[in-house]
This record gives structure tokens, sequence and C-alpha cells, in this order.
């Protein structure tokens, strides 16, 4: 038993498939094939139940596939420990982050990072956050970037902070009439609320309750910009009965834009299209919704100088930002 056995067989079980996994290790699938049996016949027990379809692990193997992940990650922070102890000037970071984020947040953060770490090999995991997480789990990324709250994550995780991030509704040119909007009282008038954003700029507040004959453009399930969604919608009593789903917040900002629907996305995805003077932002509910962004990692994984090192330039760059 070695190094690369661990890793083929734990690489196996991640993708339930010898032909996958010899993909994703750029090996041959006999190769492949040839130490798991070797293996299983050292042991005398077998690792995987051939006869389903996809490959499942035996009793025996979901025990093998725990202790080899254990002795993995240990190797791999001593890995980094040792790294450290030259400086940290050279070495890999796997991080995940959500489709778009990294655009966003790294495109930003890197020139200033690169001044310190210039020859830290960045490998990047873009993902839905159900997927960057499962990721987390199984040690295929050292740590990520996630939005949300703390209780949408399995236990055993530290999250820390880098920013605070604004939701907003997003909507077309002429879509939303005065009769959707909260409205206050004065002597002279009855007119619609205007409240200052985090962003500093004044928005209108829409009722939600008004939209939910409205279509509403929405992100596909695993991600959780839809589970903040499908959270916002439960507290308003409804659930949009036409809707579109598509794959990013993006597409959905564009959409929205072009007169389709309503959709609730991240201040991220407005500033990546253009910034604030280019759409119909509105606030909702209690006027400012917002969540945290952090970077995630397993409590028992040690992060590397070069790994702290990026978190901290993050909060750097983002940490000035209103709350």
């Amino acid at each position: 038993m070695d190094f690369r056995e661990l890793t083929y067989i734990t690489a196996v079980a991640d993708e339930h498939s010898v032909t996958e996994a010899a993909k994703r290790l750029y090996i041959s699938q006999p190769s492949l094939s040839y130490i798991i049996s070797k293996a299983e016949q050292e042991l005398g027990v077998k690792l995987f139940d051939r006869k389903t379809n996809p490959l499942t692990l035996t009793y025996a193997g979901e025990i093998y596939v725990e202790r080899a992940r254990e002795i993995l990650r240990i190797r791999d922070n001593m890995r980094r420990e040792l790294t450290d102890i030259g400086h940290g000037q050279k070495g890999r970071i796997n991080i995940g982050i959500p489709n778009e984020r990294a655009g966003y947040m790294l495109a930003r953060a890197m020139p200033l990072y690169r001044k310190e770490y210039p020859n830290i090999e960045i490998r990047l995991q873009e993902s839905r956050s159900a997927e960057i997480i499962r990721n987390l789990m199984i040690d295929k990324i050292g740590f990520c970037v996630l939005p949300g709250d703390k209780s949408d994550l399995p236990p055993g995780l530290v999250v820390e902070k880098i920013y605070r991030e604004s939701l907003y509704i997003v909507a077309g040119d002429g879509v939303v009439t005065e009769d959707m909007l909260d409205k206050e009282e004065t002597e002279e008038e009855i007119k619609p609320v205007m409240t200052m954003s985090a962003a500093g700029i004044t928005m209108p507040v829409v009722q939600l309750e008004k939209l939910k004959s409205k279509p509403f453009i929405i992100v596909k399930e695993g991600t959780f910009i839809r589970n903040r969604m499908d959270q916002i919608f439960r507290e308003a009593g409804f659930f949009p009965k036409d809707v579109m789903e598509v794959a990013n917040c993006i597409s959905a900002v564009q959409l929205a834009k072009a007169g389709l629907g309503y959709t609730i996305t991240p201040e991220r995805a407005i500033i990546a299209l253009g910034g604030y003077d280019q759409f119909n932002c509105l606030l909702y509910g209690d006027h400012q919704d917002s969540w945290d962004v952090s970077a995630v990692y397993r409590k028992d994984v040690y992060l590397g100088k070069a790994e702290r090192a990026l978190i901290e330039t993050m909060k750097k760059v983002f940490g000035g930002q209103p709350e």
C-alpha cells in the first residue's frame, strides 16, 4: 500500500467509475483496474461491488476510503507545513469558487497577491456551491470561497468572513408599477419609499407579495443563490408559478434587464455587468438584504502561508466595502 494506491482508489470511489477515474488520473483503464485488483488481493477483501452501476464501495471499501482520505490529508498537511518552513514562496493552491465569482473576486485580488507570492500556482475549481462543498469534504480543494450562512454548510468547517455583499431585485425598465412599491404618507402626498442602499444609491422598495403572479428568472438548484431565493419566497408566502431556470446569475440579470422577468441577485453580478447605472435595481423585504462571502475550510486541514495570504488579500481588497 502506498500513496499512489490510496489516491487512485479514492478517485474511483469519487467518480463511481474506473473509466472516469482513469481519465481524471491520466492513466489507462487497464492499469487502474490492475491496481485495484492487486490491492484487493493483498488486503483479502473486495473494495468495490462490480455488480452495481455506477460502481459502489463495499463495507470494507468504505473503511478503506475513509482511512485513505485521513492518510492523504495528513500527507498534504505535512507538505504545506514544510513549504511554510521554506518561506512559502513556491507551491500550489487548490481553491474552489462558484461560477462567475472567480472573475469578480480573484481578478481584483490576484494583482496584489502576486506581488508577494509570484511563484504560487493557483488551481481553480469553478462549480456550483454544492459541488464545491463536496470537493472540500473529500480534500480535492484546500479551501473555498462561498456566500451564504454557516447554517448552509456541513459541520466541521471553519468560516472566515471576507466581506458582506448586498442582494437586490433586478427588473426590466417599465415593468415595475407604483402599486408594487412600498408607500409612505406625508402631509402633502403618498409617495413611494426610497431607501439608500449599501452601495450608496437611492432605490425604491418593492413589496414581494405584489410579484407573486409575475415571471421570475431563477438560478438552478445546487447554488447558494437558489437556496436564498427559495428562502425569500417562503418568507413572502409564495413561490412563482412562472419561472425560467438559468445556469448563473449573469444570465439571470441580463434576461431580467431585457424584461423577461424579475430576478434576485448578489451585487457582484451587477458590478460584473457594468454597475448599477445599467440596471433597474430594487430593495425588498426589510429593505437591505445581504449575506457574508467567506473563506471556508476544514478544521483538520492546515492552511499554508500562501493560502492564508490569499484569504487575507481578499479581505483587504473587499473588506472596505460598505456593510
